[in-house]
């Protein structure tokens, strides 16, 4: 196999695999919402209003499920610009020899499970605020009910 084919074979792989995580993000968010949803209507139809404040733990660990396969969909995007580099580079220059230097084709069977600090580190970018914003306003509705609960009725 030509350095190009292997090349233009993990490109597609990988980009399967991001694929694959924002699949995985997507229903982790769907089930954060629903979760969230079925613990207030559970606590408002039994009349325990203190129930609903389980839904801050539930959504922190929603939250870090989604952190970790955004870590691991930031690792496959690093990944891939490494590749787009190479084939950008074999584009210009098909006849070059160091195609292959210091790339690693099996991304996907070394990817590690990673440190709490590196999946709570993606909140610090700030094109990230949507996820911190989502389950923010997932737990003020949480509180929301469990006050209008307590004290409004």
């Amino acid at each position: 196999m030509r350095a190009i084919d292997a090349l233009r074979e993990d490109f597609a792989q990988t980009l399967g695999f991001i694929d694959k995580c924002d699949d995985h993000i997507f229903k982790i968010k769907n089930g954060a919402l629903f979760t969230s949803s079925a613990v207030v209507a559970f606590s408002i139809t039994q009349n325990h209003d203190a129930i609903v404040l389980a839904n801050l733990p539930l959504l922190l660990a929603f939250m870090y499920q989604e952190l970790i396969y955004k870590s691991f969909q930031d690792s496959a995007i690093e990944h891939t610009t490494d590749i787009s580099e190479r084939i950008d580079r074999y584009l210009a220059l098909p006849e070059a020899e160091d195609l292959l230097d210091g790339y690693n084709h099996s991304f996907g069977r070394k990817l590690q499970y990673p440190s709490v600090s590196r999946v709570f580190s993606i909140l610090k970018n700030r094109h990230r605020w949507h996820i911190l914003a989502f389950y923010f306003l997932l737990g003020v509705f949480s509180i929301g009910a469990f006050i209008i609960g307590r004290f409004a009725v």
